[in-house]
C-alpha cells in the first residue's frame, strides 16, 4: 500500500494548496465585488450561476464520474465517452445560448440576454474538461488538476477584477469566466494527453456506455436537483421581494458557499478515488471513512462556528455598511454548512464508490420534493422562514446520508457522532472564549481591532484545546503529510 499511500498524501497537499490560493483570491474578488457592484448587480451574479450550473449537468459530468468508480477503462469506452462529452457541451451551449432572451424576459433582467450568450462558449469548453479532469483524478494526477485550476483561478481573479474596477460590472465577471474557462480547458486537455491518462481511438458505440450512463444518470439527476434546490429560494425571494433583496440573500449564502466549496477542494477530488480503491474491503473502507470525517470536523467546525460569531463584525467591516442585512443569513446558514460537508463530501462519495448513486439519488428526490414544496407554502412569510425551512431540510438529509451510508459500514451509527465529538466539544468551548472576549472588550476596541482579537482568541484557543485533547488526529495527519500513514 506504499504506492496508495503516497499518492494520496499527494493528493492532500496539492489539493490543499489548489484550495487554498482559491481562498485568498475568492476572499479578495468577493470584496472587489461587494465595493464595486450593487446589490441588484448581485441578483444578475445568481441567475448567471444558476444558469452555469444547470448547463453543466447538460454535459456528461455525471457520466464521467463512473470512470473513477470502475477497476478499469477500455479504449472503447474512454473513446465514446470523449465523443459523448462533445455532443452533449455543444447542446448544453447551444440550449444556454437560445435561452438568453426568454430567461432575461421571465426574471425581468434586460441585460441577462447578452450575458447569456457570452457564458454559452464557456458552456462548451468546459464541457471538454470534464473528460479528462476525470482521467487524471483516477489516476492521481493531483498536481496536474491542482496547478490547472490556479492557473484559471488568477487569470478569472485577475481579469475579472480588473474589469469590474474598470466599470465593466457583470460583464467583467462574464468575460472573465470565459477567457478563463477557455485557456483552462486547453492545459486540461494537454495534461491528460501529456499524460496518457486514457487512451484513445476513432471509435463510438452507444453499448460502450451503458455502465457510465447508468451510474451517471443518478449523479446527474442529484446534481441537477441539488442546483434546483441550492438556489429555488434565491428565486422565490427574487419573485416575492425583488432583485435588490435578492441580491443581498445571494450575496451572504454565496460567500458560505464558496466557503464551504474551499473546504471541499481540500478532501474531495481525493475522496472518491480513494475510497473507491477501498471499496471491496469493508472495514478498511469504514476505517478510512471514520477518519475522513473527524479530519473534515477538525476544520469545519471551528471555522463556521467561528463565521457565525463574528458575522457581525467582518461584514461590515470588510465588505461594507451596504451588506449588513446580510448577517443573518451568514450567522444561520455558517452552522447549517458544517452538516451539508458531511453529506455531501463524505457520504454522498461513499455511496457513490461502492456504486450506490441510485440511493443518493433517492434520497436527494425525496428532501428535495418535500423542501421545495415547503418553500412554495411558507416562503411568502419572509426570509427568516426561508432560513429556518432550508435549516431543517439539511438536517434531515444529513440524517438520512448517514442512516444509509452505515448499512455498508462495519460500525453501527452512535459510534459515529462518537467520533466526531471531539472537534465539536473543542468548537464549543472556542466558541465560549470567542463570545466571552467580544463580550469583554466590545466598548474598549474599534469593529477592526474586535475582529482580529475576536480570530486572534478562537484560533489559539482552539489549538490548545486540540494540541491538549485530541493530540491522536494531529499526529495522523502529521504521519500523513509526511506520507508514514496510509488511511
Amino acid at each position: 500500500m506504499t504506492s496508495l499511500r503516497g499518492t494520496a498524501a499527494a493528493g492532500v497537499k496539492w489539493t490543499a494548496a489548489s484550495a487554498t490560493f482559491a481562498a485568498v483570491t475568492a476572499l479578495l474578488f468577493q470584496l472587489i465585488k461587494a465595493r464595486f457592484l450593487v446589490p441588484e448587480e448581485f441578483a444578475y451574479l445568481a441567475i448567471l450561476m444558476i444558469v452555469i450550473g444547470l448547463s453543466r449537468n447538460l454535459e456528461a459530468a455525471g457520466f464521467n464520474r463512473g470512470v473513477i468508480q470502475r477497476d478499469l477503462v477500455t479504449v472503447e469506452e474512454a473513446s465514446s465517452l470523449l465523443i459523448l462529452n462533445v455532443i452533449l457541451s455543444f447542446s448544453a451551449s447551444v440550449i444556454v445560448y437560445y435561452s438568453g432572451a426568454p430567461v432575461a424576459a421571465f426574471f425581468e433582467l434586460p441585460r441577462l440576454d447578452i450575458y447569456l450568450r457570452i457564458i454559452s462558449l464557456a458552456v462548451f469548453f468546459q464541457g471538454l474538461t470534464h473528460f479528462f479532469v476525470v482521467f487524471l483524478e483516477k489516476h492521481f494526477y493531483f498536481k496536474v488538476i491542482a496547478t490547472i485550476q490556479i492557473i484559471r483561478q488568477f487569470l478569472f481573479v485577475v481579469l475579472a477584477a480588473i474589469l469590474i474596477v474598470l466599470g465593466w460590472g457583470v460583464l467583467g465577471f462574464v468575460l472573465g469566466h470565459v477567457l478563463a474557462t477557455i485557456i483552462s480547458a486547453g492545459l486540461f486537455v494537454g495534461g491528460g494527453l501529456n499524460n496518457r491518462v486514457a487512451t484513445l481511438k476513432p471509435h463510438f458505440r452507444l453499448n460502450d456506455l451503458r455502465p457510465f450512463i447508468k451510474f451517471g444518470i443518478f449523479v446527474t439527476g442529484r446534481q441537477t436537483l441539488s442546483i434546483i434546490t441550492r438556489q429555488l429560494d434565491e428565486l422565490i425571494i427574487h419573485h416575492f421581494l425583488g432583485p435588490e433583496i435578492m441580491g443581498v440573500y445571494f450575496f451572504g449564502k454565496n460567500m458560505l458557499e464558496r466557503l464551504r466549496q474551499l473546504l471541499n477542494m481540500s478532501f474531495n477530488r481525493l475522496v472518491f478515488p480513494l475510497l473507491s480503491r477501498m471499496k471491496h474491503d469493508q472495514l478498511r473502507l469504514s476505517e478510512a471513512y471514520y477518519k475522513m470525517n473527524r479530519y473534515v470536523a477538525l476544520v469545519a467546525f471551528p471555522v463556521f462556528i467561528g463565521v457565525a460569531l463574528t458575522a457581525h463584525l467582518f461584514v461590515p467591516v470588510i465588505f461594507g455598511e451596504q451588506w449588513t442585512d446580510s448577517v443573518l443569513i451568514f450567522q444561520v446558514f455558517s452552522v447549517t454548512l458544517v452538516f451539508k460537508m458531511f453529506t455531501g463530501i463524505l457520504a454522498g462519495n461513499l455511496l457513490y464508490s461502492i456504486n450506490r448513486p441510485g440511493t443518493v439519488f433517492g434520497i436527494d428526490v425525496a428532501t428535495d420534493l418535500v423542501y421545495i414544496f415547503a418553500l412554495m407554502i411558507f416562503a411568502p412569510w419572509g426570509i427568516n422562514t426561508v432560513i429556518i425551512l432550508y435549516t431543517i431540510y439539511q438536517l434531515i438529509k444529513f440524517m438520512a446520508m448517514q442512516i444509509a451510508a452505515h448499512r455498508h459500514l462495519s460500525f453501527q451509527l452512535h459510534q459515529y457522532f462518537l467520533n466526531i465529538k471531539g472537534p465539536a466539544g473543542l468548537s464549543l468551548f472556542m466558541a465560549a472564549a470567542v463570545g466571552g472576549f467580544i463580550y469583554g472588550v466590545t466598548s474598549l476596541l474599534s469593529p477592526v481591532f474586535l475582529l482580529g482579537g475576536s480570530i486572534a482568541v478562537g484560533a489559539l484557543t482552539y489549538f490548545l484545546l486540540t494540541w491538549a485533547f485530541d493530540q491522536k488526529s494531529i499526529e495522523e495527519l502529521k504521519a500523513m503529510a509526511l506520507e508514514k500513514r496510509d488511511f
